[in-house]
């Protein structure tokens, strides 16, 4: 059940966007360049990205009115597209100059009622961007993400908070900075989590990656006192080994059940996970 949950970390509760089989055009930092913005308000980078695709909107949640918005149109089955923008992030790159983080969230919304399309395996789309700010005041695009961009998500947004990526922020290769963050989910009871990695380079497109097991609980359906209980946690560890991309160590602490789930044994033990530029994914 765990290697399954962590094989598809964004379809079970943990959705993602789901084109990671196109063909990705080649990342050009010049031409990602050329794009300079006065200010990065919500009404500037909409402008510059997603000129007439923009429509009017009315939204009936709470949490998308508090955020600034706009429609981007409708799908085939008639419900609504809405771009919501994410506080800026933030952080500073491997050089030591400041960077900002700009995310765009994609969500549904129904025609009728107004009210977010969710559901519990059910995420949304979202496009990243990277900014420097430029002696004459502009922002100039430094990265964005491309088309085969992976976030996780569950009933009807994404699981990327400002708060949890400013957290994690930490040089994770030579020359390239990132975010670790976990995300999870509760069902029946039990408490799945897992990490991710957030990768910001400035040579080629922003992407998100899971990186492993992060814990889980089963204290929703059993006490302490129950042989059946079990609870475990784990940390992470960047290690700087001068490479492009650095591992990350893993180290389990409590009580875990095995795969096949026939028992529950102690765990303190640690796992080194390596980037594989190829294939795109932590191993």
């Amino acid at each position: 059940m765990k290697r399954l949950l962590l094989s598809v970390a964004i379809g079970l509760g943990a959705v993602a966007s789901t084109s990671a089989m196109a063909a990705t055009p080649a990342f050009s930092a010049q031409k990602v360049a050329q794009v300079k913005l006065p200010d990065l308000s919500f009404k500037q980078v909409m402008r510059a990205f997603y000129n007439g695709q923009m429509t009017r909107v009315f939204v009936n949640d709470e949490d998308i009115e508090s955020l600034p918005y706009i429609g981007l149109g409708y799908g085939e089955d008639g419900e609504q597209t809405v771009a919501v923008m994410h506080p800026i992030v933030g952080y500073l790159n491997s050089t030591g100059e400041p960077r900002y983080l700009v995310i765009i969230e994609k969500l549904k919304i129904y025609e009728d009622s107004r009210s977010l399309v969710s559901g519990h395996a059910m995420g949304a789309d979202a496009d990243l961007y990277t900014f420097k700010r430029l002696k004459t005041g502009q922002y100039q695009l430094v990265s964005k993400s491309g088309p085969n961009l992976q976030l996780s998500g569950s009933w009807g947004r994404i699981q990327l908070d400002a708060s949890s990526l400013k957290t994690g922020l930490q040089p994770i290769g030579k020359n390239l900075v990132g975010s670790i963050f976990s995300n999870g989910y509760v069902s029946t009871g039990v408490v799945e989590t897992w990490w991710e990695v957030l990768h910001l380079p400035e040579d080629d497109y922003i992407n998100s990656y899971v990186l492993g097991d992060a814990g889980s609980s089963n204290g929703g359906n059993y006490e302490e006192t129950s042989p059946l209980y079990y609870d475990y946690e784990s940390t992470y560890q960047v290690i700087p080994d001068g490479n492009k991309y650095y591992p990350i160590k893993l180290t389990y602490k409590g009580e875990r059940p095995t795969d096949d789930y026939e028992r529950i044994e102690s765990v303190n033990h640690s796992v080194i996970k390596k980037f594989n530029p190829v294939k795109k994914e932590y191993y």
